[in-house]
């Protein structure tokens, strides 16, 4: 990456990958065989679309810069497939649990993927962001911090039974 980000560039890429978030946390939650785990699952796809939320109420307090494109939506198709590229491969995990029960250890590895490919793909990011886009990236960090932490906490909870 050889550009800036700005914050609005920085927080539309997090809603999508938000969105993407919500798909999978859904998935998993519907389909894992340990109640419990899919209940965790529930737990993180209302969280990612509250956090979706404030995202794009963040984004509408910024302040509008008017940027030039070569066709209307080029900018959002560019955001978009830079957070298709760039993370999330978590689409087979999707696929799998929307076609059989997975188990709670699979599961909990797919959320657990997700979280960390998101986390990497926002460290990245940071190095390429300026102004105050750091500490929206920062607390989006912190954030998908608190989802592994206690993802971490179930696996190891379950593998000790």
């Amino acid at each position: 990456m050889d550009r800036e980000y700005t914050a609005k560039d920085v927080l539309q890429m997090a809603a999508q990958a938000k969105t993407r978030g919500v798909e999978l946390y859904i998935a998993l939650a519907r389909n894992c065989e340990n109640y419990h785990v899919g209940n965790l699952f529930t737990e993180f796809a209302k969280d990612e679309q509250r956090h979706k939320h404030h995202i794009e109420k963040w984004i509408d307090e910024l302040p509008a810069k008017i940027r030039e494109e070569a066709y209307p939506g080029e900018r959002a198709l560019y955001l978009k497939a830079l957070v298709d590229a760039n993370t999330f491969h978590c689409n087979s995990a999707q696929k799998q649990a929307l076609e059989k029960t997975i188990s709670e250890e699979e599961a909990l590895q797919a959320g657990i993927t997700f979280e960390k490919d998101l986390m990497l793909f926002l460290h990245d990011l940071r190095q390429h962001t300026a102004g105050n886009g750091v500490d929206a990236i920062d607390s989006l960090i912190d954030e998908e911090s608190r989802h592994m932490r206690e993802m971490f906490y179930l696996k190891e909870k379950i593998s000790k039974n």
